[in-house]
């Protein structure tokens, strides 16, 4: 049998949050994938599988609770858990649709593989192959390094990739004399801001406790060109210049001027972490002061070097940090409403994810649209922007418990943060309280709906 192995930065932070979500909205823990198979070798495919279920430990590795704590068990050999199945493929959306209806099938914690697919075949021969995965086990990197990897199996079945260490040696590592600066490095950084992340009013939620929430998403093929272009200009990067105009939106709709932004760390910045197949994410909070006569781009850098300093600390031990946090809170006399600490330090979150290698275009003349989520997120951190650029479309999608930002106060966020990254490209002078109150009548099309409508 094999030996259980405590479990990384990144596993156990999943862990720790995966556990909050109520019972019927734990499928919100999978990432799915589609792998177009037409005109490809059964045997290829096949062999591809099996050899990334060798090489890669998370597609063999099951969770387990073990006196009260979670821990990871590696197998040496697994079978795949794939369901083949054979029809005709009648409708072009069909893939997207058999990815939907396995990525809304939750995975228990505990005892089984956290992943599965479905590959689909006519008459024998290879179609598609839908895979979902649990965020326990991977990220969106690792499975754009797994989705390189099958490609490159199935091209040659001789191919190798650059590995990084294994999930289970990681975690010894991050608990041996070699890590002991990191942990106590992070340590101070998370007592430095800890007063203003338990300061911070946005009431939060008990763990697996729902509230209706809102959600509405932003589409618009010219914002992620826009602010590329925009953010090359002021010497950042276009996740930053996106989350600190979200961040001043928050500022303003919520009547302060300091706002905690937790930004999604990918902690992979050390170059041994690039090719680890595994979850790494965590989050790091950011204490920003917006002050509404700065101009934009003074702003905007100064946000991007906050969070650029946070990303070194984002890689902890969250029962630990829970700890310190549990301890700063009673000195100070707060009266918590819950014990959930990742509600309780992540009140709100930022997430930019480049999810392919196509560029966006700054000048597309595509109208740009806005929907809302019919029934969203409803626990968790009372405010939220994730921002996904897929196909040379960016998409912001923005959660909102709406006693904080109601429909209209995220509709008119939404539209200022197009606003700024046009702005933000063309007169980065411009003062944030003059941004705010600028005339939206200028706004193309393209970066921004001229008709909202707002949900029932």
């Amino acid at each position: 049998m094999p030996a259980d192995a405590p479990l990384s930065h990144g596993q156990l932070f999943s862990w720790r949050e995966i556990e909050r979500y109520p019972d019927d909205w734990m499928q919100d823990a999978n990432l799915p994938i589609v792998c177009d198979l037409r005109g490809l070798p059964m045997a290829r495919v096949e062999n591809a599988l099996r050899v990334l279920m060798d090489r890669h430990e998370p597609l063999r590795t099951t969770y387990h609770v073990v006196d009260g704590q979670p821990v990871q068990r590696v197998h040496e050999s697994a079978e795949l858990p794939i369901e083949r199945v054979d029809r005709v493929v009648r409708d072009w959306e069909d893939p997207e649709d058999t990815k939907d209806e396995l990525c809304a099938v939750p995975f228990a914690m505990e005892g089984g593989l956290l992943w599965r697919g479905r590959m689909i075949t006519t008459n024998g021969s290879a179609v598609f192959l839908a895979l979902s995965f649990s965020h326990l086990i991977m990220d969106v990197w690792s499975i754009n390094h797994l989705t390189d990897q099958f490609s490159a199996l199935i091209g040659d079945p001789g191919a190798v990739a650059e590995l990084g260490p294994t999930p289970s040696e990681l975690a010894r590592e991050q608990r041996t004399e070699r890590w002991r600066d990191r942990h106590e490095a992070s340590e101070r950084y998370w007592r430095r801001t800890l007063g203003d992340v338990l300061a911070d009013p946005l009431p939060t939620l008990p763990a697996k406790v729902k509230r209706d929430r809102i959600e509405a998403t932003l589409h618009s093929h010219r914002l992620g060109g826009l602010a590329s272009l925009a953010a090359r200009r002021l010497g950042v990067t276009a996740p930053a210049l996106v989350m600190a105009l979200v961040t001043a939106g928050l500022a303003r709709h919520t009547g302060v001027d300091t706002v905690t932004m937790s930004l999604m760390a990918s902690n992979r910045f050390s170059p041994e972490h690039h090719h680890v197949i595994g979850t790494m994410n965590q989050l790091i909070p950011v204490v920003a002061t917006v002050d509404p006569g700065a101009p934009l781009g003074e702003h905007v850098k100064r946000l991007h070097w906050a969070g650029a300093k946070a990303y070194r600390y984002s890689s902890y031990d969250v029962d630990r940090i829970a700890a310190l946090a549990a301890e700063v809170a009673a000195q100070r006399g707060d009266d918590l409403a819950h014990d959930c600490w990742v509600n309780q330090l992540f009140r709100c979150w930022f997430n930019y994810v480049q999810l392919d290698r196509r560029p966006s275009d700054a000048t597309a003349e595509t109208p740009a649209e806005l929907s809302w989520t019919p029934l969203a997120q409803q626990y968790g951190q009372p405010f939220r922007v994730r921002v996904t650029v897929a196909n040379g479309r960016t998409s912001v999608f923005m959660l909102a418990d709406p006693t904080i930002i109601p429909a209209e106060g995220m509709a008119g966020m939404l539209r200022t943060i197009a606003l700024g990254v046009q702005v933000a490209a063309t007169a980065p002078e411009t003062s944030l309280k003059d941004l705010w109150d600028a005339d939206h009548a200028t706004l193309a099309p393209s970066l921004f709906p001229a008709t909202v409508p707002l949900p029932e």
